[in-house]
This record gives C-alpha cells, sequence and structure tokens, in this order.
C-alpha cells in the first residue's frame, strides 16, 4: 500500500523537504500475544476496585490493577473492553519489587486500536518486564479526549499511512486511531507505529503519525489526536543526525499517575529538527536510605540531517 500524506498549510514541495529528511527510527512492531491470550483489563480492574472515572471517557486514569510478578523479559497481552471512541490512550506503571542492588522497570512494547465484528472498540497492549529481575508494577491505563482530523480510507493488511498537522506549541500530542471495517469473522486491527515533531519554521510545528494495519482484512480507520498542557519541561541536549538522546526523570510523582511526553525540536530553515520518543520506561529504584523512588526513563532519537536539540514536554495525569 502506497503512503499517502495528507497535509494542511504546507505546498507539496515543503512536504517532500521533510519526508526526504525523515530518518530509521521505528516504534517496536513486536508481534502481541495471540487474541485467545490476552487477559482482560476492565474486569482485573474492577476486580481490584481501580476503575476511575476516564473509563467511561474524558481525560484521567481510566483504570488501574496490578500485573502479579512477571519474570525478568517477561510479558503480558492486555485488553481495554468498550473504549469510548473519542479516547487516545497511554500506559504507565508503578513498578514494585525492587531491591537495593537492582531496580524494577516496566515498559509498553506493543499496542493497538482494534475494532471487533460486533463494532466494539478495544484497546490492547503488550506490557514487558524490562528490568533484570522478577518483579510486579501497576498499571495506569490512562485516557486523553480525542478528536478525528483523518481517515486512512481503505488500508490492506500490512499497508501503511503517513499524516502531518500543523499543531501550537507549548502543547503534548496523543495519536488514537478509531478503526472501522470489520466484518462478520475478522476485526479491523490498527497499530500507531510512529509518531515524531518536526519544526519546519520558527513559529510552526508540526505532529506527524504513521499508521498500519496490522490485521488480516482491509479496512479504515479514523485517525485521533488528543493534547494535554504541559506540567514540567527541561532542555534536550544537542544530537547529531540519526543519534539518540536518553535521560531519567527523577521523583516521578505521584505515583498514582502516567506521563504523557513531547519532543518540541529547535532547528532552522533549510533543514528542519526533528525528534521520535523511542522509548519510555518506568523504573523503581531503592535508594541508599531504603526509600523508594519512581523514576522515568526516556528515549529520544533525531531523525533530521543536522545536528540539534530542543525541549522536552511533560505532564502527569492522575486519577
Amino acid at each position: 500500500m502506497r503512503r499517502r500524506i495528507r497535509a494542511a498549510l504546507l505546498a507539496v514541495t515543503t512536504l517532500s523537504m521533510v519526508v526526504a529528511s525523515v530518518g530509521v527510527a521505528q516504534a517496536d512492531e513486536s508481534s502481541p500475544p495471540s487474541q485467545s491470550s490476552l487477559r482482560d483489563a476492565r474486569a482485573a480492574a474492577a476486580a481490584s476496585g481501580g476503575l476511575s472515572h476516564a473509563a467511561k471517557g474524558g481525560i484521567g486514569i481510566a483504570a488501574t490493577w496490578f500485573t502479579g510478578t512477571l519474570s525478568a523479559g517477561g510479558t503480558q497481552g492486555w485488553t481495554w473492553t468498550n473504549a469510548p471512541a473519542d479516547a487516545a490512550y497511554v500506559v504507565g506503571y508503578n513498578p514494585a519489587g525492587a531491591t537495593t542492588s537492582a531496580t524494577c522497570q516496566f515498559e509498553t512494547i506493543n499496542s493497538r486500536y482494534v475494532q471487533l465484528p460486533s463494532g466494539e472498540r478495544q484497546y490492547q497492549f503488550t506490557l514487558k518486564n524490562v528490568g533484570s529481575i522478577a518483579c510486579g508494577a501497576t498499571v495506569q491505563l490512562t485516557a486523553v479526549t480525542s478528536s478525528v482530523l483523518a481517515s486512512t480510507g481503505g488500508v490492506s493488511p500490512g499497508g501503511t499511512q503517513t499524516s502531518l498537522w500543523n499543531v501550537p506549541w507549548n502543547t503534548i500530542w496523543v495519536a488514537a486511531l478509531n478503526p472501522s471495517g470489520a466484518t462478520s469473522s475478522a476485526a479491523c486491527q490498527f497499530q500507531v507505529t510512529r509518531v515524531w515533531t518536526v519544526q519546519p519554521g520558527s513559529s510552526l510545528r508540526q505532529i506527524w503519525v504513521e499508521v498500519k494495519n496490522v490485521g488480516t482484512i482491509t479496512c479504515q480507520a479514523d485517525i485521533r489526536l488528543g493534547s494535554t498542557t504541559i506540567g514540567s519541561q527541561f532542555s534536550m541536549a544537542t544530537v547529531g543526525p540519526g543519534g539518540t538522546w536518553s535521560t531519567t526523570w527523577n521523583n516521578a510523582n505521584p505515583v498514582t499517575s502516567a506521563y504523557v511526553i513531547g519532543p518540541s525540536p529547535q532547528g532552522s530553515f533549510p533543514t528542519y529538527c526533528q525528534f521520535e520518543v523511542t522509548r519510555v520506561v518506568y523504573i523503581q529504584r531503592i535508594n541508599s536510605d531504603g526509600s523508594s523512588q519512581r523514576q522515568l526513563a526516556m528515549w529520544f532519537k533525531n531523525l533530521s540531517t543536522l545536528s540539534c536539540g530542543g525541549t522536552v514536554y511533560l505532564q502527569t495525569i492522575a486519577a
């Protein structure tokens, strides 16, 4: 399936320049668990009293539940049933079980939006213990209200599309999908495979979103964007073309919250500065005095052909 680019307020020549400078960073497309092995997140949250107001939409923590103990490298697949059409999801973690010599670390490695043959919308994701010891985590499924900005039209299985939008400065953006076109025997399944931010001018910022049909039938999806304000911000180091910069946010409190993250590149015409968040890991560390600290480790990749940096935006979303 050829890639289609939808743009607003930019000339085709400008678009081609931006596309040419996009680098090789790719989102993790690890194979998700089979449908039959997915765990019911709504049931797990209900059983533990973890359903929150955002379970029905809006912005906030939709649900929390505990994973149980996972071995190092272990994974779990979860599905959030009856997902409201306007919800864009971000998953946070509050790891537990670190020792004085080893941290407990959790990361989301795969996610997708699904329309079942019944018409039900679901959000499915896979989490992984990426640390070196067996431990667990409280999952914090977080919702951000989103709006429809475009439709993919029919996309064949394995096909991708890339879209962009001009967005305001001083905001953080979350991409989501609302698939449609499921048949009586097959679901429509789409994944946001990449999201990156471009600064094509001193007064303009763009969000680029790549989506993929990860199901078995040709179908379509509405591409949605949700936004939040900025709670904290800090400067990124200057990174060479194709380089990755990582940092750790200490005392990621409150531990009952999840973080929404967005890079704001800074560059100059005619070569545009572009950054993508490639990994987000939640960590529990036991300090030397015995106290527990939650940390947020983040990785950013420079997709442009020049050395540049920017600003990292953070926002906490709590129940």
